[in-house]
């Protein structure tokens, strides 16, 4: 179709293979305009690609503009057009999607099941039968996704339970159960007691408790993060000043750590892991402020936005909210941790079967360079990839290519570039549906059993968290030394 010396506008050796129909606005068609590059017997030049309703019409070639970037700033000439080349005319299917058996239907529909390129099928549709077709999709889309996959990820949830046994405990067991759950996690407050006399270090204690230096200091760290809203780079002048001013607040929380310390005694400091923290945080701030002044570049800059990072989260063990959302997260994880490793075992053996199955596929648009199956750690990423739903529907599609679009060979199965288009259907089928619907649904179940334990109302709880942090305060009241893990009562004879 393409001349091999043409001297046409950009692009005018390439050939597309265009189905017909699918453009989005009509246009009318043109006779031919005499060049002989393109001439043929039968055949008619189309400036515009239009919409053909009968088979006798798809013929010829027609001209498709290349969409050029703003950027570019293109300017053309008069009577010049834009980039483009010539494709000719195919009555054929859409490239990853039809409706022509109940089979691939199917297909279709399960893709859309996952909402991925389920609007590039609506649009299809409309362009194709009508506007009036489309509300079939939303429908599907409706029933399917908002309802049919909320009750499943129910079912799973009320199975875990099941198996579990909390779903048979009455009321007051499970209440039982989540106050057990509770005192597991409830620790003292390892909160040293204020010095007998009223010297320096009662002053010091005094202020370090007082709940304005609290909140004093959680502002500080607040404003010391707004500093990461713009970018550190070396060369930016912006980025001295933002510097600067994050080792003014270092030395501030230098001064607090300090002044903890002499509050609390060395020893009685080191009992608190929220103060191990706080230390551990403030000694990086000091090392960074040293390498700062002595190096300054752009690994310096990088280490100084990691330490207001790790700062930030120092404020999550000082907030009651925060603080039961971080339990939540950390409980949930050490939960999860069987599924999770379960998660990666079946990635694991997913990804050497995609080596075996896809490993010679050739590049399409999804498998390229950077995500294939040619290597074990390639296949990896590309399923964790999936796991997350990302286009995991052309992925499969890129993997089922058949000839006469690749180079098959029937001797040395390594030595050709085809797909597997059966083995591609049941092996990212299965998959999404293990992963998605199964295992991140049993993760989910998971993370809203620990988040009912820590956030659920006072009715349901025998005793609040309230409760339960009264219950702290006193015990550091009685064992004012610290001596006593646990609190045994004496025996009164009745």
């Amino acid at each position: 179709w393409g001349p091999s010396s043409s001297t046409g506008p950009l692009g005018a050796h390439y050939v597309q293979i265009t189905a017909c129909g699918f453009p989005k606005a009509p246009s009318q068609s043109t006779p031919s305009t005499g060049d002989s590059r393109f001439s043929h017997p039968r055949q008619h030049l189309h400036f515009d690609s239009s919409t053909l309703a009968v088979l006798e019409d798809c013929n010829g070639i027609f001209r498709i503009n290349v969409s050029v970037s703003k950027n570019l700033n293109l300017k053309l000439r008069p009577g010049e057009k834009k980039p483009g080349f010539w494709v000719p005319r195919v009555w054929a299917n859409p490239r990853n999607f039809n409706f022509d058996n109940v089979g691939n239907a199917m297909l279709a529909l399960f893709e859309v099941l996952s909402l991925k390129g389920w609007v590039e099928v609506r649009d299809v549709i409309i362009h194709r039968v009508g506007p009036i077709h489309g509300i079939y999709i939303h429908v599907f889309v409706f029933l399917g996704c908002m309802i049919g996959l909320t009750l499943f990820v129910g079912v799973v949830i009320a199975n875990f339970n099941e198996n579990k046994g909390t779903a048979l405990l009455t009321v007051d067991q499970r209440r039982w159960e989540d106050l057990k759950s509770r005192l597991k996690i409830a620790q003292p407050l390892h909160l040293p007691p204020r010095p007998d006399n009223d010297g320096f270090r009662a002053k010091m204690y005094d202020i370090t408790q007082h709940p304005f230096f609290k909140r004093t200091i959680a502002l500080l760290v607040l404003a010391q993060s707004v500093l990461l809203s713009v970018k550190w780079d070396v060369e930016d002048p912006v980025t001295v000043p933002l510097a600067t001013m994050s080792v003014v607040f270092t030395f501030i929380f230098v001064l607090e750590v300090t002044m903890k310390i002499i509050a609390m005694s060395p020893a009685g400091f080191w009992q608190s892991r929220r103060n191990r923290y706080d230390l551990l945080v403030t000694s990086l701030g000091v090392v960074w402020v040293v390498l700062h002044f002595a190096l300054l570049n752009a690994y310096t800059y990088m280490m100084g936005a990691c330490v207001i990072v790790f700062r930030f989260f120092s404020i999550c063990g000082k907030h009651v909210t925060l603080k039961m959302l971080l339990l939540t997260v950390v409980v949930s994880m050490y939960k999860s941790f069987f599924i999770i490793v379960g998660m990666f075992l079946l990635l694991l053996c997913y990804a050497f079967a995609g080596v075996v199955l896809f490993g010679t596929v050739k590049y399409g648009e999804n498998i390229n360079r950077h995500a294939n199956f040619s290597s074990a750690g390639k296949a990896i990423t590309v399923l964790f990839r999936i796991v997350t739903g990302e286009d995991w529907n052309k992925i499969m599609h890129d993997c089922m290519v058949q000839p006469p679009f690749c180079t098959p060979d029937e001797l040395t199965y390594w030595a050709t570039d085809c797909g597997n288009y059966a083995g591609a259907l049941m092996y990212f089928c299965s998959f999404y549906v293990i992963i998605a619907y199964i295992m991140l649904n049993l993760l989910v179940a998971i993370i809203v059993e620990n988040f009912s334990l820590f956030y659920s109302t006072e009715e349901d709880q025998l005793l609040s968290y309230n409760d339960l942090r009264h219950f702290q305060i006193i015990w550091n009241m009685v064992d004012d030394k610290r001596e006593v893990g646990e609190y045994d009562p004496p025996h009164r004879p009745y």
